[in-house]
Order: structure tokens, then sequence, then C-alpha cells
């Protein structure tokens, strides 16, 4: 090879070099009225815990925070006066979501306390730079005129948020129809500023098709009260409706929904049946809560590879959990709280 060609070699290679240190976010603020020492952070926001990427103080009425993400991700961007107070000042705190992306963006507002505690964008107060900023704005005006998630994914398919919003639909198994796994999974094809999150995605859709309303409940691995070895879709019987209660001793929402649950069991006992599952390791601690709550209905408790599957094929982050099946066994409600878990059988059992 040439000297020519070497050198243009090196220069391909310094210039890829700069290029990738340059792929970092700056996120710069020159507010009104945000006097120096007020403290400016910014953390993840999408999964727990959160985590702080990086953090600044006001300076010469500016602050400017520099770091770098893997891919655009919700954050945020929280400012306060707590170390600093002035004589008489009261404690501010504001928490602003922001999809950060390595690029250049700017906080904007009228005046610090124009900011809101806790809205993405007002009249008097918005965060710019970078096109999955842009579209993060967009879906919120969108949201302020009462327009729907789903409509704004079929109208901005290639958008980081959509995909976003899409990966939100698509977990707690069957949450969705498989119609509407398979709408939302023809409008998304392709999402060029996050790949990693399309893959993610696409994995999404094949667990909710499975886990989709009307279809039988995907069986897990459980033990009985005896330690006998069984399977949740074999346990499932015909002929009634069944409410299945994903729970466990330690989740205090767990332990509250009981009362009401053991009221639905002995209102509706000829067409109504409970099944309780149960998330515990201790399984002292497991028995002596049934029998102190007097949880008398069908009691079964995870293996440890049937735990494994809940949270990855149901896409659920943990209980509680709700299903309610219909009389041939297919899965047509994931209520959250008992107050639906109630309107929804006394809707079929009256």
């Amino acid at each position: 090879m040439n000297k020519i060609g070497l050198i243009l070699l090196f220069l391909i290679f310094l210039c890829t070099g700069i290029s990738a240190q340059e792929k970092e976010f700056v996120i710069r603020g020159q507010i009104p009225g945000m006097r120096d020492s007020i403290a400016v952070s910014l953390l993840t926001a999408e999964e727990l815990p959160t985590n702080t990427i990086c953090e600044t103080v006001v300076k010469d009425g500016r602050f400017e925070l520099r770091g770098r993400v893997k891919g655009p991700i919700l954050c945020t961007l929280i400012t306060t006066n707590i170390a600093s107070l002035a004589e008489g000042e009261e404690i501010r705190w504001t928490y602003t979501p922001v999809f950060a992306d390595n690029v250049e963006m700017c906080v904007q507002a009228s005046h610090y306390d124009s900011i809101p505690l806790d809205a993405p964008i007002t009249s008097d107060f918005k965060i710019t730079g970078g096109r999955v900023q842009a579209d993060f704005n967009a879906y919120n005006l969108w949201k302020l005129q009462g327009k729907g998630d789903k409509d704004f994914i079929l109208t901005h398919p290639s958008s980081v948020i959509s995909v976003y919003l899409a990966n939100k639909m698509l977990r707690m198994g069957y949450n969705l129809t498989r119609e509407e796994v398979e709408e939302l999974e023809r409008a998304i094809t392709e999402v060029p500023d996050d790949p990693e999150r399309l893959a993610v995605f696409r994995r999404n859709c094949a667990l909710a098709k499975v886990t989709a309303k009307g279809y039988p409940i995907v069986n897990l691995a459980l033990n009985d009260m005896n330690g006998n070895a069984c399977g949740l879709s074999e346990i499932i019987p015909t002929g009634k409706y069944v409410l299945v209660d994903f729970w466990s001793t330690w989740c205090g929402p767990c332990m509250a929904a009981i009362p009401g649950i053991k009221e639905l069991a002995e209102r509706f006992p000829e067409e109504l049946v409970v099944i309780g599952i149960s998330c515990d390791t201790d399984l002292k601690a497991w028995k002596a809560a049934i029998e102190k709550k007097q949880a008398t209905w069908a009691q079964y408790v995870f293996t440890k590879q049937g735990y494994k599957d809940f949270l990855e094929k149901y896409q659920v982050g943990g209980v509680p959990y709700f299903l309610i099946l219909d009389k041939e066994g297919r899965v047509i409600s994931n209520p959250k709280y008992v107050e639906e878990i109630k309107q929804k059988v006394e809707s079929l059992c009256k």
C-alpha cells in the first residue's frame, strides 16, 4: 500500500474516532430566575431502580449536563433548591420527563417558577433538541388534546416514542387481543433511531400473541400445598368462571386484595372458582398467611422455573396480577384492581 493510501486510512480512522467521541448528549439551560447553586440532575426513568446519569449545579445563571447514553431513553430532569435555600425561600423540586439522546438539547422556560412540577411541556416551558425529543413533545401535546396512544403510534410508526408506547401496551400478558397485537406489528416495521428497542418490540409481539385475550392461559410450573408438582393449565376447571390471583405474602397490595376476593368467592360459589398462585419462597409464611386470612380457595405456589416463566412469558414485573377466564378456560380480562375485579365478576355472574 502506498503512502497516500496509508494516509487516507489514518484520516478515516481519526475521523471515526472523533465522531464516536462526539456522540454524547449536552443539555443546557439559562433560565431567568434560576439562581446559582440550584441542583440539576438527570436520572433514568424507564426501569427500576433509577440511576443518576449526571448532575451539576447552576453557575453564572446557567447549567450544562453532559454524558452518553446507549440509545434514546426516557429520563427525568430534576431541579431543586433544597441544598441552597435563601432566607424565607420555599423548597422547590421539579421532575421533567425527557427523552435523552446523544444530541444537543436545550431547556427553555420563561422563568424558573414557570417550570411545572412534573409536566413535560407547557406554553411557557419545553425541552428541545433532536428528533426523538421533538416526537416526545409532539406526543405530549397530542395527549393534551385528548388523543390516544394507539392513534399516535399509527400516525408516527417509525418514531422511538411509538415503539416505546407499543412496548408498554404489549407488556402485562392478556392485555390486548391478538388482532390488536398484529395491528401494532404491522404498523411498526422500522425505527431508525433505536434499532435495539425495535428488536425488543418484535420479541414482545411474539410473546403477546401467545398471551392474548381470548386465548387459553399459558402453562406455568406449580406445586400444591402438599408439595405435589402440577401445571397451571391443568388445574383450570371448565364450566365456571375462574379468577386467578397471582400474589405473595410480602406484597402489601396483594394482601389488601384478599378480603375483596374472599367476598366474591362467597357471593358466587356456584359460578366462580378462585385460584391463588403465590410467588413466595418461604412456604411456612405462605401457609400461615392463607390460614390467617382464611383464603380457603385452591392455593398453589410457583416453582423456581414457574416464577421465571411467569415474569418472562406473561411480561409482568411482579404481583399482584389478576386474570379472569371464561367457562371454556379462555382469558377474557386482566383487571388491575379489586374494584375492577368486582365489576367484571358481577357482570358475568349476574
